[in-house]
C-alpha cells in the first residue's frame, strides 16, 4: 500500500481472491484483470482527447459509486459536458461526491450548489475562507501560511475498481478544447486495486476537519433549479459535439477500444502516496503528513536514467547534491520543463534559471518548452480548423529506470511543503518504455529549447537579462529544419525577461 496504510487504516477491504464482480468496471478491460491481482493494469492518457473520453468512460460505466477530487472544476464546456455525464450517472442510482479546492470556486457557487440538490450528488470544499467573494483574495494574501496551502490533488474513482490520476484539472485548456491556449498534460487509467488505495485516499479527505459541504459554505447561494440546470448542462455538451470535438475523440483508438470493452492496459504492480489533508494546517517542517519522503529513495537508486516532465521545477540545493551524486554513478538525467516563453508563472521560471547553468555543468539534458511545439498536430485537428494554440507544459511525471510515476506533484516548495499532492508509482518495464518514448517525442528539436553553455566574453546586463561569466546559456531549437539559436531567454519577450529577472531578486521560493 501506498501512504494510505502508512497514516490511517484502510477503510475498505481489498477481497482476498479479488474475484471480478458484478459491480466491478474490470469488464472494460481487454484482458482478465482480476486473475493479475495484485497487479493493475494501466492505460496512458498524454493524448487530451483520449483522456476526457477515458473520464467519460468511468462516469458513464458507474453502477454505484464515483468519486472525483479536483484542484480546479471550472464552468466551461468541458466542465459542464463532464457535469451532465454526472447528473445522467446521479440520475441512475450512482452514489456521486465531489471535492473541489476553494480557491478558485468562489465564484462558482451558485452552480456547485445547484448540482449538489440532486440527491444522489454531495459536494466539499477543501480549505474555504470566511470572506470568500469580496475579500478572499486578501484574505489569502494575510494568511498565506493557511489559506495559501490548497488541495492540488486530482483523483477519479468508478465503483472503487477504475481511476484516473494525472496532472489535469477539469476545464477547457486542460483537454485542447480552448483554441487559445493549450495545456501540455498526461494522466493514467488505472483498472485494479490501485483504484481501492485511490477510493480510499478520498475517503480520507472526505472526512477531514478541513473540507466543509458547498450549501454550509455558502448558505446564501442562488439555487438554479433542476430543470433549467440540465438544459443549461445540455446546450453546452452539445457545444463540443457541434464543433467537432467529440466526433474527433470517438474515431480514436481508445474510444473504440472503449465501445468494445476492450481497452489494451500494461500491467504492473502500483502504489499510491498522498499527502495528508491536515498538512494545510500542520507545520511545513513536520514531513509526517508529506508524501515527498517516499518519493525520494525511487529517485536515489536509479540505475540507468531518470527523465522528468514537469511544469513548475525548482531544484534546491539537496536536490542538485542528489543529481551530482547520480551523474557521478553514470546516471543520465533527462529533465523537461517550461520555458520563459510558456510558463504561466513567471517568478518560478525565474527561481528556476539560478540553477540552470549549474545543471548543464553536471551534465542534465536540459529542455524547456515552445511555445509552437505540436503544431503540426493541432494544424490537422478539425474542431481547431487550422488554429495553432500556444502551448504550455503541464504534466508532471517521471520515468525512473523502469518504474513510472505520474500524479499532481511539482517539483517546487509548494508541492513538498504547501500544498496536498497525490501520486502512483507504477512498477512496469512495458509502461516505462512506452512512457520513455512519448519523454522523447516530446523533446524533438522542434518541440523544445535544448539548454546549452557556449564560450562567450563576459557580458553586462541591463533588465532583461542576467549577466554571464565566461560561458553565457544558449537556447537551440529547430525552426523548419534549421537550427535556431537564441541568448536571451528564448526570446520570450520584453516584458516577461523584465517580468523574470526583477523576481529573481525577490526571495518568494517558499511561495512559488
Amino acid at each position: 500500500m501506498g501512504c494510505s496504510s502508512k497514516h490511517i487504516e484502510i477503510t475498505t477491504q481489498i477481497p482476498t481472491s479479488h474475484k471480478k464482480v458484478s459491480d466491478s468496471l474490470y469488464y472494460l478491460a481487454k484482458e482478465d484483470v482480476a486473475s493479475r491481482y495484485p497487479q493493475s493494469g494501466f492505460y496512458p492518457l498524454e493524448n487530451n482527447l483520449d483522456a476526457y473520453m477515458a473520464k467519460i468512460a468511468l462516469i458513464e460505466s458507474a453502477k454505484k459509486t464515483l468519486q472525483l477530487q479536483y484542484f480546479i472544476f471550472s464552468n466551461d464546456e468541458i466542465s459542464q459536458g463532464l457535469t451532465q455525464y454526472i447528473v445522467e450517472a446521479a440520475d441512475r442510482g450512482v452514489k456521486v461526491r465531489i471535492i473541489v479546492d476553494d480557491l478558485m470556486e468562489k465564484f462558482k457557487d451558485d452552480m456547485m450548489i445547484s448540482i449538489g440538490q440532486h440527491p444522489n450528488i454531495e459536494i466539499k470544499l477543501f480549505n474555504p475562507s470566511a470572506y470568500r467573494r469580496l475579500y478572499g483574495w486578501l484574505e489569502i494574501g494575510l494568511n498565506l501560511d493557511t489559506l495559501g496551502r490548497r488541495m492540488h490533488n486530482k483523483v477519479l474513482v468508478a465503483d472503487d475498481s477504475a481511476c484516473i490520476i494525472g496532472g489535469r484539472n477539469i476545464q477547457n485548456i486542460y483537454f485542447a478544447a480552448d483554441r487559445n491556449d493549450i495545456f501540455i498534460d498526461n494522466e493514467v487509467l488505472a483498472i485494479g486495486p490501485l483504484a481501492l488505495e485511490a477510493a480510499n485516499e478520498f475517503e480520507i479527505y472526505w472526512n477531514s476537519p478541513v473540507v466543509k459541504t458547498a450549501k454550509e459554505v455558502n448558505p446564501h447561494a442562488k439555487v438554479i433549479p433542476m430543470r433549467k440546470l440540465r438544459k443549461e448542462l445540455f446546450k453546452n455538451k452539445e457545444k463540443l459535439r457541434n464543433n467537432h470535438y467529440i466526433q474527433e475523440m470517438m474515431e480514436r483508438k481508445f474510444a473504440q477500444a472503449y465501445k468494445k470493452h476492450e481497452i489494451p492496459l500494461f500491467f504492473g504492480k502500483a502504489e499510491l502516496y498522498y499527502d495528508m489533508p491536515t498538512k494545510v494546517i500542520t507545520n511545513e517542517e513536520d514531513s509526517s503528513t508529506h508524501l515527498s519522503e517516499h518519493l525520494i529513495p525511487y529517485f536515489l537508486n536509479a540505475k540507468h536514467s531518470i527523465k522528468i516532465i514537469n511544469p513548475y521545477f525548482i531544484p534546491n540545493e539537496k536536490m542538485m547534491r542528489s543529481i551530482k551524486k547520480l551523474r557521478e554513478k553514470g546516471v543520465e538525467i533527462y529533465i523537461l520543463t517550461n520555458s520563459l516563453a510558456t510558463n504561466d508563472a513567471i517568478p518560478v521560471y525565474s527561481a528556476y534559471s539560478k540553477y540552470q547553468r549549474a545543471l548543464v555543468e553536471l551534465g542534465v539534458h536540459l529542455y524547456e518548452l515552445n511555445p509552437d511545439s505540436f503544431s503540426y498536430i493541432y494544424k490537422k485537428q478539425r474542431y481547431r480548423k487550422g488554429k495553432i494554440p500556444r502551448s504550455s507544459l503541464h504534466a508532471k511525471s517521471m520515468v525512473i529506470d523502469d518504474t513510472f510515476i505520474i500524479g499532481s506533484v511539482n517539483l517546487d516548495p509548494r508541492s513538498k511543503k504547501l500544498n496536498t499532492e497525490v501520486v502512483a508509482v507504477i512498477h512496469s518495464k512495458a509502461l516505462s518504455k512506452y512512457e520513455s518514448e512519448v519523454f522523447d517525442a516530446a523533446v524533438a528539436p522542434q518541440n523544445v529549447f535544448r539548454i546549452e553553455l557556449e564560450k562567450a566574453p563576459k557580458q553586462k546586463c541591463i533588465a532583461t537579462c542576467i549577466a554571464q561569466k565566461d560561458k553565457r546559456i544558449v537556447w537551440i531549437t529547430q525552426r523548419n529544419g534549421k537550427e535556431v539559436r537564441y541568448y536571451n531567454d528564448a526570446n520570450a519577450g520584453f516584458w516577461r525577461r523584465l517580468g523574470s529577472n526583477l523576481s529573481f531578486y525577490i526571495p518568494l521560493n517558499k511561495y512559488l
